[in-house]
């Protein structure tokens, strides 16, 4: 199935309703972890964040972007993610989302049509709840990457998405910057030739899953 702009606005109405959440999450989770329902009603002091999954056209098809983030002396160094990070102090989850994803990569935040949000992922390894957002511009983007943030821009084909070829599994080291570090096996998208796992992958997957039931629907 082409992926055309009407099925684009149609995610608009999907993220309104009821999202798979942890269904979806399992999926790809590299370890049994606990939802964000769970740490918000255990009132754990967390640090909060956001993310930007823009969707948006290129060479007759509809795209997404990812970063690869510099390989730098912390516990998401040198991994894929969406643009996003750290709510600032006063600052709506949205606000947060639109304001790092315009640093990030570089585009206005005044061109992008919200979409919706999935559902919130918490990373224990950062501690960070994160709103996942979704957006859209309608026109081709020229990326601007910040370069103390972004190694480079990832652009995805959204089709990508729903190539069950592109799901794998491998070994990854974690707590790399620790005394102790291991190695786990887990779940990942293959997206531009990079590992995508972890927190990435979570929201990837709950994407991928409410828009696949949708197109499944006679």
């Amino acid at each position: 199935m082409k992926i055309d702009l009407s099925h684009i606005l149609e995610i608009e109405s999907l993220l309104t309703a009821d999202l798979p959440g942890l269904e979806a999450h399992k999926l790809m989770a590299p370890y049994q972890r606990k939802s964000a329902k769970e740490v918000v009603d255990s009132e754990v002091e967390v640090r909060h964040a956001a993310t930007m999954m823009l969707i948006y056209p290129r060479k007759d098809e509809w795209y997404f972007a990812l970063m690869l983030r510099p390989d730098y002396d912390g516990v998401h160094g040198g991994q894929v993610s969406f643009p996003g990070g750290k709510r600032e102090e006063g600052e709506s989850p949205l606000d947060n989302a639109l304001r790092e994803m315009e640093e990030e990569i570089g585009l206005d935040r005044s061109d992008v049509k919200v979409l919706g949000k999935l559902s919130d992922v918490y990373i224990p390894p950062s501690n960070m709840l994160v709103n996942p957002y979704v957006g859209m511009i309608d026109y081709e983007p020229e990326f601007i990457p910040d370069e103390r943030e972004v190694e480079k821009v990832l652009e995805v084909p959204l089709e990508d998405l729903f190539n069950e070829e592109l799901i794998k599994n491998k070994k990854v080291q974690v707590s790399k910057y620790t005394d102790n570090p291991f190695f786990i096996e887990v779940p990942y998208f293959e997206l531009c030739y990079e590992t995508v796992w972890g927190a990435t992958a979570l929201m990837l997957s709950e994407f991928k899953m409410v828009f696949s039931n949708w197109k499944e629907t006679p």
